[in-house]
């Protein structure tokens, strides 16, 4: 009798612990925010990335590539030098380091900012980068092989969540460009919204058909 009791009550102290694990993970879903950021700005070098971020107040936390934040160490992993932070951080890597994924010739990355040194909190950001070395099939092969460094042909960020364990299809704004450099800044996006730059003088903004669209 005090067998079945005893199994009973481990029986429900198990549900009452999955119950708990499942309002935690609802409570503590960290979506991607671009809050208190000024601007991202990436520039794919011919076997590189150059990240720079610029704040509105001094930053005094971590910036770091998914699944850096562990080892703590450069070019992966930076933070500012100064304890009383600083509203600019570099972060500049081979497109070989620093869990860089290789699509053909396409390279991907996700970059964690994080506010708190040790822990993801809600506020924090990521951002998936992009840079696409795939040449339109309208270029001049022969130039091409004169050129003697290769040049992304398409650069792009999108905000995602800062936490490694949200889906993937699980993304926000897009900024993205034809060219190796791309800039991300936030007053200029809207809630599942990409925006594409062309050149200086051009800007174009997809919205839905049913909206008016401003002029600039």
């Amino acid at each position: 009798m005090l067998l079945a009791v005893h199994a009973a009550d481990n029986k429900k102290q198990q549900q009452n612990q999955e119950i708990w694990e499942q309002d935690l993970s609802d409570t503590f879903k960290i979506e991607g925010s671009d809050q208190g950021i000024q601007k991202v700005n990436l520039k794919c070098g011919a076997n590189s990335m150059n990240v720079m971020l610029e704040t509105e107040k001094p930053f005094t936390g971590v910036m770091y590539t998914r699944g850096s934040f562990y080892k703590q160490t450069a070019p992966c992993f930076m933070k500012p030098n100064d304890n009383q932070g600083t509203r600019t951080l570099e972060m500049n890597f081979q497109l070989d380091q620093c869990q860089t994924l290789k699509d053909g010739e396409l390279y991907s990355n996700i970059v964690v900012i994080q506010n708190d040194p040790e822990l993801i909190t809600p506020g924090d950001s990521a951002f998936s980068l992009e840079c696409d070395f795939r040449q339109p099939r309208s270029l001049d092969v022969e130039a091409s092989m004169q050129t003697r460094d290769r040049v992304a042909t398409k650069s792009k960020i999108t905000l995602t969540s800062p936490d490694p364990a949200a889906p993937m299809d699980n993304l926000h704004n897009s900024v993205f460009s034809n060219s190796d450099t791309v800039e991300y800044i936030p007053k200029f996006s809207k809630p599942n919204e990409t925006i594409r730059l062309g050149t200086v003088e051009e800007v174009t903004i997809d919205l839905p058909l049913a909206h008016e669209r401003d002029e600039l």
